[in-house]
C-alpha cells in the first residue's frame, strides 16, 4: 500500500499511462510464448512476473536470447519498426494531452527482442505499413487501458528522459506575427498564430455609418478658409511691422475710450424719481412707498377670470324620437295634464270648467232644461259656441310672432345654423346681366336667404360672390343654375306681352345676343368667416378697382374669370 501511495504526480500521468502500456505489452508476449510449449525458463518468468515490469534488454542478460535465435531476422525488424511507430504515436498522444506547447518528439529506437507479438498486434503492423492518413491510425478500434500502478516509475523517467532529448532536437517554430487573426485556430499554436501568450482578442463588430452629402466637402471648405485666414493674418502683420504701425495700433487699441454706464438704466427711469440715481437707492424706495403717484403699489391686480371655450360643459343633445313617438309621447303628456286638472277640480281647488254644450248634444246633456223652453236656450248654446271660437282666435293672435319676431327668430336659426355648421361661400360667372328681372331675384334672393356678398358689373362679365350657412347657399345655387332662365330677353318697362313680340327683333338688334347667355360656378368651398357685411352691387371698369372690391380674399377669382372660356368646363 504504501509503495501505491508514494505514485506519481497528476501531471505525469501520461507518461506514466505509456509506459504500463509497455510493460503489459510485454506481458502479453511472454504469456503467448508460455503456452506455445517453450523449455527455456524465461518463458515462466514472464508469466510469474505479469505484475512487475519487464526489464530492458541488456547485454548481461541471456536468458532470452536462446528463444530469439529461432526467429527469422526480417521478422524482427518488422516487429522493431512497429514497436518504433506505437511508441511515437504514443508519445505524440501525451505531449497533446499535456499541454500545445510541449512539442511531440519520437522515441529511441528500441532495440529488437527474442519475444514474440500478439496476433492482434501482428496485424496492426501489416495494417499500419498500408495506413498513409494519420486518421485512420489514430482510430485504432483496440486500445489498452493501462494499470495504474506506482510500479511503472522507471519505464515513466525513461519516457521523460527521450521526451527531453526529443523536445531540444525539435527546431524551435518561427513565430509569425498576423494582426488579422484575433481567434485562436485549432491545431495552431499561439507562436504561430500571432497572439501573443496572452488571452485572444475579441473583434467587435462596428455599426455601418453613412456620411452625409457634402460633410467632408464642408470640412475641407473650413480647413482652407482657416488655412487662408491665417495667411492673411499673417501677411498683415508684416506689412505692419515693415511699415512700423505695430506699435501705434496697440496705442490706439489702449486709447479707445468706452461709454461710462448711465446714472439710471431705461428700465429703471419709469419707476425711480426723477433726477435720482443709483446712488440715492434710499431714496428712491421711499418714493416708492410713500408716494400715490409711484408706478409701484401695495394693490395686486386680479384679472377677471375668462372661461376656456373647452371648459364650458357642451348641453345635453335630446334623444331623437321617430314621429310614432312623437305622438305617443304628446298623447301621454296630455293624458297626465288632464288627470292632474281633474283631479285639482275634484279637490275645489279650481273651479270646474263651464259645460261645452253644442247643438247636436243640447237634449242629451240638457233634458229637462231643453224641454221647457229649446229657442231660448238654442240662443245660448249658439251664442257660447261663437264665444269660444272666438277666444281661440283671440289665443292664436296673442301668441302669433309679429313680422319683427319672426325676422329676429330666423336670424337666431341662422346664427346657431352658423356656429354649429360653419360658413361656406360661392362664386358665379354670368355673361350677359343686364335684365332687370335677372337682377332683381340675384339680388333679393340674396338678401331674403340672409346672404352678405357682392356683385361686380364688369365690361365682359358679371361675377356674383355669397356667403352664408349652407342650406341658403344651396338654395341659392338652385337659383343661379336651374330657376333663372338666362336666356330670357329683357322687357322694356310699361309693356305688356303682346308688344314684346312686336318689337323683339328691334331689342335684340340693340343688346347682346341672350341665346349664348349662361350662368356657371367658378368656385365654391367653406370660409373660416364672413368678408363683406350686407350684399351690394359695384361697376367696375378695371382690373384694379374689381380687385379692391374683391378684396384680398377673392381677388384672384377676378383673374379666373377674366380667362374663363365659356366653351368648356375649364380655362
Amino acid at each position: 500500500m504504501s509503495r501505491r501511495d508514494d505514485g506519481p504526480p497528476p501531471a505525469k500521468k501520461a507518461a506514466l499511462d505509456i509506459a504500463a502500456i509497455r510493460a503489459q505489452v510485454a506481458a502479453r508476449k511472454a504469456a503467448i510464448e508460455g503456452r506455445s510449449g517453450s523449455a527455456t525458463p524465461a518463458g515462466s518468468r514472464a508469466a510469474s512476473g505479469s505484475n512487475s515490469p519487464a526489464p530492458p534488454p541488456s547485454s548481461s542478460s541471456t536468458a532470452p536470447a536462446k528463444p530469439a535465435a529461432k526467429v527469422d531476422p526480417n521478422i524482427r525488424d518488422r516487429i522493431a519498426a512497429a514497436r518504433a511507430r506505437v511508441e511515437a504515436r504514443n508519445a505524440e498522444m501525451s505531449s497533446k494531452q499535456a499541454g500545445p506547447a510541449a512539442p511531440a518528439a519520437p522515441l529511441p529506437k528500441p532495440k529488437p527482442t527474442g519475444i514474440a507479438l500478439h496476433p492482434l498486434l501482428m496485424a496492426d503492423n501489416v495494417e499500419a505499413a498500408q495506413e498513409k492518413n494519420e486518421k485512420r491510425a489514430m482510430r485504432d478500434r483496440y486500445k489498452t487501458m493501462a494499470p495504474k500502478f506506482s510500479t511503472v516509475r522507471a519505464n515513466a523517467a525513461a519516457v521523460e528522459e527521450a521526451a527531453a532529448k526529443a523536445a531540444k532536437a525539435a527546431p524551435t517554430p518561427i513565430s509569425i506575427s498576423n494582426p488579422y487573426i484575433s481567434t485562436a485556430m485549432p491545431g495552431i499554436g499561439p507562436e504561430e498564430q500571432g497572439a501573443g501568450p496572452g488571452p485572444a482578442r475579441v473583434r467587435k463588430s462596428r455599426k455601418m455609418a453613412f456620411s452625409t452629402p457634402g460633410k467632408y466637402i464642408k470640412q475641407g471648405e473650413q480647413l482652407r478658409n482657416d488655412i487662408k485666414l491665417e495667411e492673411l493674418k499673417a501677411r498683415i502683420a508684416a506689412q505692419s511691422r515693415k511699415a512700423g504701425l505695430d506699435s501705434e495700433f496697440d496705442v490706439l487699441e489702449r486709447s479707445l475710450k468706452r461709454q461710462a454706464p448711465p446714472a439710471v438704466e431705461w428700465w429703471d427711469e419709469a419707476i425711480m424719481p426723477s433726477g435720482t440715481g443709483y446712488d440715492d437707492l434710499p431714496k428712491a424706495l421711499e418714493y416708492i412707498d410713500t408716494n400715490n403717484e409711484s408706478l409701484v403699489t401695495h394693490l395686486v391686480q386680479h384679472p377677471i377670470a375668462i372661461t376656456a371655450a373647452g371648459d364650458r360643459r357642451q348641453p345635453e343633445r335630446g334623444l331623437m324620437l321617430t314621429k310614432k313617438e312623437q305622438k305617443k309621447m304628446r298623447r301621454q303628456r296630455r293624458m297626465a295634464e288632464l288627470k292632474d286638472r281633474q283631479d285639482r277640480v275634484r279637490m275645489g281647488l279650481i273651479p270646474p270648467d263651464p259645460p261645452k254644450v253644442r247643438l247636436a248634444n243640447m237634449m242629451k246633456v240638457l233634458t229637462s232644461d231643453a224641454v221647457q223652453d229649446p229657442t231660448k236656450l238654442e240662443k245660448r248654446i249658439v251664442r257660447e259656441v261663437e264665444l269660444r271660437a272666438l277666444k281661440h282666435e283671440q289665443d292664436n293672435t296673442e301668441r302669433k310672432l309679429s313680422k319683427e319676431d319672426r325676422r329676429e327668430k330666423g336670424y337666431a336659426k341662422l346664427a346657431e345654423a352658423e356656429t354649429k355648421n360653419g360658413l361656406q361661400a360661392s362664386v358665379y360667372l354670368i355673361r350677359y346681366l343686364t335684365n332687370g328681372r335677372h337682377k332683381f331675384k340675384v339680388r333679393k334672393t340674396a338678401e331674403h336667404d340672409l346672404l352678405t356678398g357682392l356683385t361686380i358689373f364688369a365690361p365682359n362679365f358679371a361675377l356674383v360672390v355669397v356667403e352664408g350657412v349652407a342650406k341658403k347657399i344651396k338654395h341659392y345655387r338652385q337659383l343661379m343654375t336651374s330657376r333663372i332662365d338666362w336666356t330670357e330677353e329683357p322687357r322694356a318697362l310699361g309693356e305688356d306681352s303682346g308688344s314684346e313680340e312686336e318689337e323683339g327683333d328691334d331689342e335684340k338688334k340693340d343688346g347682346p345676343d341672350m341665346s349664348t347667355n349662361r350662368c356657371e360656378v367658378v368656385w365654391e368651398g367653406e370660409i373660416p368667416e364672413r368678408t363683406f357685411k350686407f350684399f351690394r352691387a359695384r361697376h367696375a371698369e378695371t382690373d384694379s378697382e374689381g380687385k379692391n372690391f374683391l378684396g384680398s380674399k377673392y381677388e384672384g377669382l377676378w383673374d379666373l374669370a377674366k380667362r374663363w372660356n365659356w366653351d368648356g368646363d375649364v380655362y
